[in-house]
């Protein structure tokens, strides 16, 4: 698995941590600055578009497309000169005859020669106010009059209706091929217009064999207004250096009377203006005029456009004062006299030399899974040069995952899996892991960025494996010697499966067959339930002292999952019961098996409390039993449940014990409990310094009834069970459990004639006792507390 490289590509919108060291530097000795690229807010601008009508069944194929849309400012013009509109008709569509009406919106007007309409002789011709030209393509072919009845001195006829109408009549018939009309509407006379598009009008009859509709020919803008933008960045250590992009929206927007000025924020001075780069319009070069004043530039033209302009205008500026620069994005405020579309503009970020890491999207994974893939990780530059040749940067996993290569080997060396992606130099990383369970993903940096952008490496489709019952964010600490720091979350981690228990039935101790309800396992996802390197158990583990009466029911309730083999035994814990089933084919939709009604047994050792039942098995738990040993051992050791939920609780305690006073003579079988004679089988004795007394014999002369005292040959464990408390003893170790705690003794509990015997003062312990000794009478005191 460790050489799969993933290559799905995701895009990332990055929010970065910030460290790194520092560099200290002077007026002369600027910090780098990364000139970022702004997109312009172009107004009024609209695409060429078809006829807003489409034929219908009575309707010809005939469009109408705009071929120009200039833009106009809103102040009134006479003789403006608007956009082309091409009208393709289909072939066979119209008749002799055929005619339609072109009318100009309110607040424009027809201008020109023979009462501003005519037919003109080229696609471009703007002698008219409608100037139309017709391509008629092979109607006019001399073959083909007899049948289309061309004549090109009449074909087209243009008839002023109003000062903005006008009637445009066809007078052949093109069923020999498909014919093309240009509409140039070259002079108009424009009386203030609202801003926006200025669309035309075509009305046609429904029988004429052409369609009605509209078409977009200009665009109505604030008079005199201005765009602006910026490109063609470039960022080094001395020069920085930017591509201003400005467009006049309008012929004249810019003029000797009209400018704009950049101010830049405080810390920040401009350096120098290039020379200018025309890119379209009616001016040269050395028409645009700068002037710099420390931190505002100032624009403007020598001579007044007569067309639509565009230029661009190199520009530099630099860090004049450190002290009051601040991080981030450096704006420019927009002023002047000129009209612009935008009031502030971002010339480029300051940051001090670092980098961070981020992760756009988390990913979502399961627990208890390997070949889980986190969101793509960035390691970014703050400015060009931040990373040094030999520096490292950490990524540390949480206890709860490891990568990918580590949970497979033992020894991944520099396995990685996932890809390496990296922009401006920024890459050639050297793998390596950490820590003894390998945790940490070292990434040392051997051919840092040498240009003169930030460098970027991205780590996609990277892998990790989870323990099983891990749930929520999946964080990674940053570290390693370039100085980044901080954590990112990489994932979000849910349970896999759930376990759910349908109610919670109060049950006895000591009997058998009692039911509790359904218990449901359920998927989070499709394949959840694992079925891979032969591993596919799924094991329902009841603490100690429950076991399964009998195997209830397992089935498939939802989804498509399969199960097989269900059993239940006690897999040589003998007071620990297991329902184990195998899953037979994984899941194409999430699914839900449910235990029927199972019945439990609940022996004598069992104290009061919840019956918790918890969800083990490869096939739920997949990582816990599998992987590297070393660097997953802790998962095998205490981590193996993917869920756990009460399925009962025990409300009836065992039998209380009788307030109760034993005396033990060292040497002597003979006991009296309660002023009664009895007979040990195996005396008090001392040794060492401490007395030692029969287990089995102080805890009935303490009200623990026989049936209490259980002794697991299996084991070789003591279970006494007053009232309830429930210690257990294991011979030959010093470990004492009472309700579930762990108690260390300083001696092993050891047999003397087949009876477990310990010192007088742990039996008190356990059992809750008070002790006396009495040296002269050599007797032992053993009273019950309860």
């Amino acid at each position: 698995m460790s050489d799969k490289i993933r290559q799905k590509d995701k895009n990332n919108i990055s929010v970065y941590i910030q460290g790194g060291e520092k560099k200290v530097m002077t007026k002369f000795n600027k910090k780098m600055i990364n000139v970022l690229a702004t997109a312009t807010l172009v107004a009024g601008v609209a695409a060429p578009i078809a006829a807003l009508t489409a034929p219908t069944a009575i309707h010809a194929a005939s469009s109408y497309t705009a071929l120009s849309t200039p833009s106009i400012s809103s102040s009134a013009q006479s003789n403006a000169t608007l956009g082309r509109a091409k009208v393709s008709i289909s072939q066979a569509s119209i008749a002799a005859g055929a005619s339609f009406t072109v009318t100009l919106p309110k607040g424009f007007e027809f201008s020109g020669a023979n009462n501003g309409v005519g037919r003109v002789t080229t696609a471009t011709d703007d002698t008219y106010g409608l100037g139309v030209y017709l391509d008629a393509q092979d109607n006019d072919d001399p073959e083909n009059i007899p049948s289309t009845g061309y004549n090109d001195a009449n074909a087209v006829e243009v008839t002023k209706l109003t000062n903005n109408s006008a009637k445009v009549t066809l007078n052949f018939s093109n069923s020999k091929d498909s014919a093309d009309l240009y509409l140039n509407f070259g002079k108009v006379n424009v009386t203030g217009p609202s801003n926006g598009p200025v669309k035309v009008s075509i009305d046609a009859a429904s029988a004429s064999g052409l369609t009605s509709g509209e078409v977009t020919i200009a665009n109505v803008v604030s008079s005199g207004q201005v765009s602006l933008s910026v490109a063609d960045t470039v960022s080094s250590e001395e020069n920085f250096t930017a591509t201003l992009k400005v467009k006049e929206e309008t012929a004249g927007s810019l003029a000797n009377n009209n400018n704009i000025k950049f101010k830049l924020p405080s810390g920040f001075k401009w350096n120098t203006a290039g020379n200018a780069t025309v890119l379209y319009g009616d001016i040269a070069s050395g028409d645009v005029i700068t002037k710099i004043d420390g931190d505002t530039l100032t624009l403007s033209l020598k001579n007044q456009s007569t067309k639509q302009t565009s230029f661009q205008l190199p520009v530099e500026f630099y860090v004049d004062d450190e002290t009051s620069a601040k991080e981030g994005d450096v704006t420019a405020n927009i002023s002047g006299s000129a009209t612009t579309d935008v009031s502030s503009l971002v010339v480029g970020s300051y940051g001090q030399i670092g980098g961070g890491v981020s992760v756009a999207t988390p990913s979502t994974i399961l627990a208890g899974h390997d070949e889980q893939k986190l969101g793509d990780i960035v390691i970014k530059e703050t400015v060009a040069k931040s990373f040094v040749n030999g520096r490292t940067v950490t990524l540390r996993l949480p206890e709860g995952a490891r990568w990918q290569s580590t949970f497979e080997s033992n020894s991944p060396g520099s396995n990685f899996v996932g890809s390496m992606e990296n922009t401006n130099g920024l890459g050639g990383a050297d793998v390596s892991y950490t820590d003894s369970d390998k945790r940490t993903l070292k990434l040392t940096f051997k051919n840092v960025n040498s240009t003169t952008d930030a460098g970027t490496l991205k780590l996609k489709n990277v892998e990790v494996a989870t323990q099983p019952g891990f749930s929520g964010d999946l964080n990674v600490e940053v570290g390693g010697s370039q100085g980044l720091s901080g954590t990112v979350k990489v994932a979000t981690v849910k349970q896999a499966v759930t376990l759910a228990a349908a109610s919670k039935p109060t049950l006895t101790i000591g009997l058998g067959d009692q039911q509790v309800g359904d218990i449901t396992i359920t998927e989070a996802a499709k394949e959840a339930f694992v079925k891979k390197d032969g591993s596919r158990e799924v094991i329902l583990e009841l603490p100690t002292g429950v076991r399964f009466a009998s195997t209830p029911e397992v089935k498939v309730t939802a989804g498509d999952v399969k199960v097989k083999s269900v059993s239940t035994d006690t897999y040589g814990e003998s007071n620990k019961g297991r329902l184990s089933f195998y899953i037979d084919s994984e899941s194409a939709t999430p699914s839900t098996i449910t235990i029927s009604a199972p019945k439990l047994t609940v022996d004598r050792t069992v104290a009061q409390g919840d019956i918790v039942a918890k969800l083990k098995g490869s096939a739920v738990s997949y990582t816990a039993y599998k992987g590297a040993t070393d660097n997953t051992q802790n998962w095998k050791d205490n981590n193996t449940a993917a869920a756990e939920v009460a399925i009962a609780t025990v409300g009836t305690p065992a039998p209380g014990a009788t307030s109760t006073k034993a005396v033990f003579t060292l040497g002597s079988t003979s006991y009296t409990v309660d002023g009664q004679s009895k007979t040990a089988e195996v005396a008090p004795y001392a040794e060492n310094g401490r007395t030692y007394l029969p287990v089995r014999y102080a805890a009935e002369a303490l009200g623990v009834s026989p049936q209490n005292i259980l002794f697991d040959k299996a084991t070789s464990t003591v279970t006494l069970i007053k009232g309830s408390t429930v210690a257990q003893i294991k011979l030959n170790t010093n470990l004492l459990t009472v309700n579930g705690s762990v108690i260390r003794m300083d001696v092993k509990a050891v047999t003397n004639k087949n009876r477990t015997v310990l010192p007088i003062s742990w039996v008190g312990r356990a059992l809750d006792a008070s002790i006396n000794y009495d040296a002269t009478a050599k007797t032992v005191t053993v009273e019950n507390n309860k």
